[in-house]
């Protein structure tokens, strides 16, 4: 038997190449683990902003952030009813997006006060064309069974939920982005006193 002995360094005492591989395996061996990034708190925070305009999420699915196949999409449901007009642009006063889909709904309820749908996902990707919709307009036929012509169709609402899906796909990407930017990496690497050797391989 013999005794090796290796000399093992804090990231802080690496050469900067060696910081750049300790920060690669820092990213790989979290990758899999999506509840580091802070996703949870990207969905609580759309299950908010989307309960303004009358969606109810249930359930977030999601998949990234770098292959083909990969977003978000939820089960849930939204009456017309619940639409709370303004709380959504005030609630998020600097995201456009947001405002413009607040917007759309805006449209929607003045047109379909009764309408509504539910959701569910499907399929095995997990982005907003993997789901299934129930759709109601609302609409009461008169006397004669005729039902009003509306501009506003099935497709237009289920587009709009989608919008809402793309839209949390997206917060979850810059999460996991800001998450594994070198600054928040370095900082992680630290605060777990991960060691290394010389070239930045985990010792």
């Amino acid at each position: 038997m013999r005794i090796k002995e290796t000399k093992v360094y804090q990231f802080d005492e690496l050469a900067d190449e060696a910081k750049e591989k300790a920060r690669e395996w820092y990213r790989t061996a979290s990758s899999n683990d999506f509840s580091d990034f802070g996703a949870e708190n990207a969905i609580e925070d759309a299950k908010t902003c989307f309960a303004f305009v009358g969606v109810r999420i249930d359930r977030v699915f999601y998949s990234g952030f770098c292959s083909q196949g990969d977003g978000a999409c939820f089960e849930g449901s939204w009456y017309a009813s619940d639409f709370k007009p303004g709380k959504l642009e005030e609630h998020a006063p600097e995201d456009k997006e947001l405002h413009r889909i607040a917007g759309a709904f805006a449209s929607l309820v003045k047109e379909l006060p009764h309408a509504s749908f539910s959701v569910k996902h499907r399929g095995h990707y997990q982005h907003s064309l993997c789901t299934e919709f129930d759709v109601d307009l609302g609409l009461e036929a008169d006397e004669e069974g005729n039902t009003p012509a509306v501009d506003i169709d099935e497709d237009d609402i289920k587009q709009l939920a989608r919008d809402c899906m793309d839209w949390i796909y997206s917060q979850l990407e810059k999460e996991y982005e800001w998450q594994n930017a070198d600054e928040q990496v370095d900082e992680n690497i630290r605060a777990n006193e991960y060691e290394f050797d010389e070239e930045g391989g985990r010792a």
